[in-house]
């Protein structure tokens, strides 16, 4: 008997299954001729219970991401479904944020890519590249990326900087 004529009838009572994507754990570091910039880990502050500022601090409070489907993932401690965002804004000096809820109207939150060499890169027509910077209100140095559309000379006090991604060993 040939099944085949019937097959695409019988196929949905069948389970299927397919393969979920395998994230590897990362930590962001920096890359940059400038010393003071160069080998920086990104971490979190928190600036209220959906959201952080992405900082800078030493390796043991490094935070750590995934990329799933163009999206950077922050492994939060308390599990919450946290993403790196780029915020929308009118200045070069584009803020970053780690949110729980990115506003798709005010941040991008897709488009984020690891280049072979390990640099993270994003695919928006705004994104100029990664600059650390004095945080806003604290002394830690913290991330932002340069908005093409505002201008592209970056701001005093900042530093353009390449930021790898470094996968943890399991």
């Amino acid at each position: 008997m040939n099944l085949l004529p019937i097959l695409p009838l019988i196929l949905p009572f069948f389970p299927s299954t397919t393969a979920a994507p395998v994230t590897t754990p990362f930590n962001l570091v920096t890359f940059s001729p400038n010393t003071a910039h160069d080998n920086l880990y990104l971490s979190t502050q928190s600036t209220g219970p959906l959201n952080s500022n992405p900082v800078f601090r030493d390796p043991a409070n490094a935070a750590t991401f995934s990329l799933a489907n163009t999206t950077v993932h922050y492994e939060a401690p308390n599990k919450a479904p946290w993403a790196l965002a780029l915020v929308n804004g009118d200045v070069v000096q584009g803020n970053v944020e780690v949110s729980v809820s990115p506003s798709a109207a005010s941040a991008v939150s897709t488009g984020f890519e690891i280049a072979e060499d390990g640099r993270l890169g994003v695919d928006s027509s705004r994104w100029g590249g990664w600059l650390v910077c004095p945080g806003q209100g604290t002394s830690l140095l913290e991330l932002f990326y340069q908005d093409t559309t505002a201008g592209s000379v970056v701001p005093n006090g900042c530093d353009q900087v390449q930021l790898n991604a470094v996968f943890k060993s399991s």
